[in-house]
Protein backbone atom coordinates (compact mmCIF):
# COMPACT_ATOMS: atom_id res chain seq x y z
CA UNK A 1 0.00 0.00 0.00
CA UNK A 2 1.44 3.35 -1.02
CA UNK A 3 1.41 6.32 1.31
CA UNK A 4 1.11 8.97 -1.43
CA UNK A 5 -2.27 9.21 -3.17
CA UNK A 6 -1.90 12.72 -4.62
CA UNK A 7 -5.63 13.24 -3.90
CA UNK A 8 -4.85 15.93 -1.34
CA UNK A 9 -2.63 18.06 -3.57
CA UNK A 10 -5.46 20.51 -4.26
CA UNK A 11 -5.95 21.30 -0.56
CA UNK A 12 -8.83 18.89 0.02
CA UNK A 13 -8.95 15.53 1.78
CA UNK A 14 -11.56 12.89 2.56
CA UNK A 15 -13.22 12.11 5.84
CA UNK A 16 -13.74 8.46 6.82
CA UNK A 17 -17.34 8.78 5.66
CA UNK A 18 -16.15 9.87 2.18
CA UNK A 19 -16.98 13.58 2.24
CA UNK A 20 -14.32 15.88 0.81
CA UNK A 21 -13.31 18.78 3.05
CA UNK A 22 -10.70 21.52 2.89
CA UNK A 23 -7.53 20.70 4.76
CA UNK A 24 -8.05 24.00 6.58
CA UNK A 25 -11.55 22.99 7.78
CA UNK A 26 -12.55 22.57 11.40
CA UNK A 27 -12.67 18.82 10.70
CA UNK A 28 -8.99 18.67 9.79
CA UNK A 29 -7.92 21.16 12.46
CA UNK A 30 -9.62 19.02 15.12
CA UNK A 31 -8.32 15.74 13.71
CA UNK A 32 -4.80 17.16 13.42
CA UNK A 33 -4.85 18.31 17.02
CA UNK A 34 -6.08 14.89 18.16
CA UNK A 35 -3.25 13.32 16.16
CA UNK A 36 -0.75 15.70 17.76
CA UNK A 37 -2.04 14.78 21.22
CA UNK A 38 -1.77 11.08 20.43
CA UNK A 39 1.82 11.58 19.25
CA UNK A 40 2.73 13.39 22.46
CA UNK A 41 1.10 10.59 24.44
CA UNK A 42 3.36 8.18 22.55
CA UNK A 43 6.37 10.13 23.78
CA UNK A 44 5.00 10.16 27.34
CA UNK A 45 4.52 6.40 27.07
CA UNK A 46 8.25 5.92 26.33
CA UNK A 47 9.05 7.64 29.64
CA UNK A 48 6.75 5.53 31.81
CA UNK A 49 6.94 2.19 33.59
CA UNK A 50 5.14 -0.78 32.04
CA UNK A 51 2.05 -0.37 34.24
CA UNK A 52 1.64 3.21 33.02
CA UNK A 53 2.40 2.25 29.42
CA UNK A 54 -0.70 0.04 29.36
CA UNK A 55 -2.81 2.91 30.71
CA UNK A 56 -1.40 5.33 28.13
CA UNK A 57 -2.15 2.85 25.33
CA UNK A 58 -5.78 2.64 26.51
CA UNK A 59 -5.91 6.44 26.42
CA UNK A 60 -4.40 6.47 22.93
CA UNK A 61 -7.07 4.02 21.76
CA UNK A 62 -9.72 6.37 23.16
CA UNK A 63 -8.18 9.32 21.31
CA UNK A 64 -8.58 7.25 18.13
CA UNK A 65 -12.25 6.71 19.06
CA UNK A 66 -12.74 10.46 19.40
CA UNK A 67 -10.99 10.99 16.05
CA UNK A 68 -13.28 8.41 14.42
CA UNK A 69 -16.30 10.32 15.67
CA UNK A 70 -14.90 13.58 14.27
CA UNK A 71 -13.91 11.96 10.93
CA UNK A 72 -17.40 10.59 10.28
CA UNK A 73 -20.15 13.00 9.29
CA UNK A 74 -22.98 12.95 11.86
CA UNK A 75 -25.57 11.71 9.33
CA UNK A 76 -23.31 9.18 7.61
CA UNK A 77 -24.48 5.56 7.45
CA UNK A 78 -20.89 4.62 8.39
CA UNK A 79 -21.49 6.10 11.85
CA UNK A 80 -22.58 2.70 13.17
CA UNK A 81 -19.31 1.09 11.98
CA UNK A 82 -16.92 3.15 14.09
CA UNK A 83 -15.79 2.55 17.64
CA UNK A 84 -17.02 5.38 19.84
CA UNK A 85 -16.06 6.58 23.28
CA UNK A 86 -18.18 5.10 26.07
CA UNK A 87 -19.02 6.00 29.65
CA UNK A 88 -16.93 2.99 30.66
CA UNK A 89 -13.89 4.56 28.95
CA UNK A 90 -14.41 7.72 31.02
CA UNK A 91 -14.91 5.70 34.21
CA UNK A 92 -11.64 3.82 33.58
CA UNK A 93 -9.77 7.10 33.07
CA UNK A 94 -11.22 8.51 36.29
CA UNK A 95 -10.24 5.32 38.16
CA UNK A 96 -6.69 5.65 36.83
CA UNK A 97 -6.59 9.28 37.97
CA UNK A 98 -7.79 8.35 41.45
CA UNK A 99 -5.18 5.58 41.87
CA UNK A 100 -2.42 7.78 40.48
CA UNK A 101 -3.35 10.68 42.77
CA UNK A 102 -3.23 8.39 45.81
CA UNK A 103 0.39 7.52 44.92
CA UNK A 104 1.54 11.07 44.13
CA UNK A 105 2.68 14.03 46.19
CA UNK A 106 0.73 17.01 44.85
CA UNK A 107 1.68 20.69 45.05
CA UNK A 108 -0.32 23.23 47.03
CA UNK A 109 0.29 26.04 44.52
CA UNK A 110 1.16 26.55 40.89
CA UNK A 111 4.41 24.87 39.89
CA UNK A 112 7.13 25.55 37.38
CA UNK A 113 7.07 22.81 34.73
CA UNK A 114 10.36 21.19 33.89
CA UNK A 115 11.62 19.55 37.07
CA UNK A 116 12.90 16.71 34.89
CA UNK A 117 12.62 15.63 31.26
CA UNK A 118 9.85 13.11 31.89
CA UNK A 119 7.59 15.53 33.73
CA UNK A 120 8.27 18.28 31.17
CA UNK A 121 7.28 15.99 28.29
CA UNK A 122 4.11 15.04 30.17
CA UNK A 123 3.28 18.70 30.87
CA UNK A 124 3.62 19.43 27.14
CA UNK A 125 1.16 16.60 26.43
CA UNK A 126 -1.16 18.15 29.03
CA UNK A 127 -1.12 21.54 27.31
CA UNK A 128 -1.73 19.92 23.92
CA UNK A 129 -4.64 18.06 25.52
CA UNK A 130 -6.10 21.38 26.71
CA UNK A 131 -5.82 22.77 23.16
CA UNK A 132 -7.41 19.60 21.79
CA UNK A 133 -10.31 20.07 24.17
CA UNK A 134 -10.77 23.63 22.87
CA UNK A 135 -10.73 22.39 19.25
CA UNK A 136 -13.34 19.72 20.05
CA UNK A 137 -15.56 22.36 21.69
CA UNK A 138 -15.21 24.57 18.61
CA UNK A 139 -15.95 21.58 16.36
CA UNK A 140 -19.07 20.77 18.37
CA UNK A 141 -20.31 24.35 18.04
CA UNK A 142 -19.67 24.59 14.29
CA UNK A 143 -20.86 21.12 13.24
CA UNK A 144 -23.80 21.05 15.67
CA UNK A 145 -23.00 17.64 17.13
CA UNK A 146 -23.14 16.57 20.77
CA UNK A 147 -19.65 15.67 21.99
CA UNK A 148 -20.36 15.82 25.72
CA UNK A 149 -18.53 12.60 26.59
CA UNK A 150 -15.55 13.42 24.36
CA UNK A 151 -15.16 16.86 25.95
CA UNK A 152 -15.42 15.41 29.43
CA UNK A 153 -12.86 12.73 28.60
CA UNK A 154 -10.34 15.28 27.31
CA UNK A 155 -10.91 17.47 30.36
CA UNK A 156 -10.21 14.52 32.68
CA UNK A 157 -7.23 13.49 30.56
CA UNK A 158 -5.54 16.84 31.10
CA UNK A 159 -6.01 16.30 34.86
CA UNK A 160 -4.52 12.81 34.57
CA UNK A 161 -1.53 14.20 32.68
CA UNK A 162 -1.01 16.86 35.35
CA UNK A 163 -0.97 14.22 38.08
CA UNK A 164 1.25 11.91 36.00
CA UNK A 165 3.76 14.74 35.49
CA UNK A 166 3.86 15.31 39.25
CA UNK A 167 4.24 11.55 39.80
CA UNK A 168 7.20 11.51 37.40
CA UNK A 169 8.79 14.32 39.44
CA UNK A 170 8.71 12.12 42.55
CA UNK A 171 7.82 15.10 44.75
CA UNK A 172 10.66 17.27 43.43
CA UNK A 173 8.50 20.01 41.88
CA UNK A 174 9.17 23.70 42.45
CA UNK A 175 6.14 25.71 43.55
CA UNK A 176 5.62 29.29 42.45
CA UNK A 177 5.90 31.69 45.39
Amino acid sequence: MGITTKKGDSGFTSLFSGERVKKSSIYMETLGTLDELNSHLGLVKTKCSDKFKREIEKIQENIFKIASTIATEPNSPLRNQIKILTKNDLDNLEDFQKKLTEQTKMPDRFIYPGTNENSAITDIARTVCRRTERRVIEFEEKVKINLYLEKKYLNRLSDVLFVLARHLEKGEFKEKL
